[in-house]
């Protein structure tokens, strides 16, 4: 009896022993450490976010940035050289070719519900602040305070997370719903909204492509920001693991808010026009 209780343990042990190794089981993490190499995402034609530069025929952007960084401490975590390769992918595919494996990693979007679903959303990477893009005769919008009233129209599109926010933040303003980013900042230089609703990425974006036709970008205090997640496998756990951790300790570092000005910079964008109390 004492033997086969003995055996009995040891079996437990061994089964415990299973369990555990399979729960460190990740194929995207042993995949890049096989090959030497992470594959990120990159769309062509998404200034600032991701590009493809013609002149130099290298990649440029923040979300390039952050997978350069990435590769780079995943060299120093993985003991060899981890080379950063950038594939080919876009909005509406990026979710299933992270799911067929084709890229191993996409480092910031929106953790919508759907994609929670498909994929495993780390972290915030970073932070982006909600903000508004004047009309040319428009003044205000400096705090939420001064944009809830029914006089000030703001144009955001219907169904995002920029709508809710702004209808949060100024409940009594007049909000115009609109269909697309196009027809907002339409609407804005038209006159007939006063302030275009949006992440800080695409009022810069806005503002520096037509700097005549709009008046100043605002962020209304107090700040409000959403954040941006990176997307990977469901089965990445030691992946996910890590990348949480990295996340964490780049944005309080700074680091990210350096990725975000380079590309800026590279991207031909006037950092001036970003408001100060601006963090990423």
């Amino acid at each position: 009896m004492k033997a086969l209780g003995k055996c009995s343990a040891l079996t437990v042990a061994m089964a415990f022993a299973a369990v555990g190794s399979a729960a460190q089981a990740d194929v995207v993490w042993d995949r890049i450490a096989e090959r030497g190499k992470i594959v990120c995402g990159a769309i062509p034609n998404d200034k600032i976010g991701s590009w493809h530069d013609r002149v130099s025929g290298q990649w440029e952007g923040y979300e390039i940035e952050l997978c350069r960084a990435i590769a780079a401490d995943l060299s120093a975590e993985m003991g060899k050289e981890i080379v950063p390769e950038f594939r080919e992918t876009s909005w509406k595919t990026v979710v299933l070719d992270l799911q067929a494996s084709k890229i191993d990693l996409w480092p910031g979007m929106s953790a919508t519900e759907e994609r929670k679903k498909a994929l495993s959303m780390i972290g915030p990477m970073y932070d982006l602040a909600f903000c508004g893009v004047n009309s040319k005769s428009f003044t205000g919008g400096a705090t939420w305070e001064s944009l809830n009233d029914p006089s000030v129209r703001i144009a955001t599109v219907t169904g995002t997370s920029v709508e809710t926010a702004f209808k949060e933040g100024a409940p009594n303003a007049t909000h115009v719903s609109l269909g697309e980013y196009a027809e907002v900042t339409l609407a804005v230089q038209s006159g007939r909204a006063d302030v275009m609703g949006a992440d800080i990425l695409r009022c810069v974006n806005v503002r520096s492509a037509a700097p005549d036709a709009f008046g100043q970008i605002t962020v209304p205090e107090p700040l409000k920001s959403m954040g941006s997640s990176a997307g990977i496998l469901k089965e990445a756990d030691r992946l996910a693991e890590w990348l949480t951790v990295w996340a964490e300790e780049k944005r309080a570092s700074g680091a990210v808010t350096e990725i975000f000005m380079k590309a800026f910079e590279a991207a031909g964008v006037d950092i001036a026009e970003l408001p100060p109390e601006v963090k990423f």
